[in-house]
């Protein structure tokens, strides 16, 4: 049988995502030799997932998994985007049956996920501070507001464990669920946050956005926060899913089609470190 066309399906709200459950039979459903699988992506994470002027969802998490839904024909591929911590909840609930947002491998996820065998990005974390900011460091950020993505974030995780093993030096943690790059430059330029936890790369893109005089306003600073790799995740007992889709990536590794788009969206390798 030949596989039907993707579609992209938005969640409107909790309303919708209930009804979607129902109809594919809690995230799958069977179509003579076909199976459908529903992948949860993000809305706001530009270049990697998020929802362009014609509200598309696009980025290089999206191009990934459309080659790799070409390269297993015994599956069919439908896409609910929504709010980055919501995609767990919905991975919880069975409404989708696997979740890609670059998700970083933490004790506290495996204990509850599977996570994929092959990993796809590289993901190196540093401080990002304004451009005549002199802080280097955790050190030099003690009782300031750090902005670190989702409550379920590794970023959070970190940081929560750095405030812990640190007393006297805490920093604020400030979540940012699913908010946009506007926003988070907002934040940083108002001092409604002295810092960010960003990759390299974000840092280049929120230079290029937002400068007010086309000169940088943002730097990255000190040692890496976090160095990793990113994964998809699954419920646990998902491990066919699991494993067709990590020989696809392998492929796609293989063959140099996942560089090829990580340089199409992000402007160099993130397959690579660094």
């Amino acid at each position: 049988m030949k596989k039907r066309t993707v579609k992209n399906i938005m969640v409107a709200g909790a309303v919708t995502a209930a009804m979607m459950a129902s109809v594919v039979g809690c995230g799958k459903e069977a179509s003579g030799e076909v199976t459908k699988v529903i992948v949860g992506s993000g809305i706001n994470y530009n270049p990697y997932c998020y929802v362009d002027e014609n509200g598309d969802a696009v980025g290089y998490e999206y191009d990934v998994l459309k080659e790799i839904d070409e390269l297993l024909p015994q599956y069919e591929f439908e896409y609910q985007s929504m709010a980055f911590d919501q995609l767990v909840l919905s991975l919880d609930a069975g409404k989708i049956d696997f979740a890609a947002h670059q998700y970083e491998y933490t004790p506290e996820r495996e204990e509850k996920y599977l996570f994929s065998g092959e990993s796809y990005t590289s993901y190196i974390t540093y401080l990002a501070v304004l451009i005549d900011d002199d802080a280097t460091s955790l050190e030099d950020l003690a009782g300031e507001k750090i902005r670190t993505g989702g409550a379920t974030s590794a970023t959070t995780q970190i940081l929560t464990k750095w405030n812990e093993e640190h007393p006297g030096q805490e920093v604020v943690l400030v979540n940012s669920e699913s908010s946009s790059d506007e926003e988070g430059a907002a934040a940083l330029k108002s001092g409604a946050a002295r810092a960010s936890v960003l990759k390299k790369s974000d840092v280049t893109k929120m230079n290029k956005n937002f400068s007010d005089d086309g000169k940088d306003w943002l730097k990255s600073v000190g040692e890496p926060i976090n160095d990793s790799k990113t994964y998809y995740l699954y419920r646990k007992d998902e491990t066919e899913l699991r494993d067709a889709i990590d020989g696809a990536l392998k492929t796609l590794k293989e063959n140099g089609k996942l560089s090829e788009l990580a340089i199409k969206w992000v402007g160099y390798d993130v397959t690579e470190e660094e």
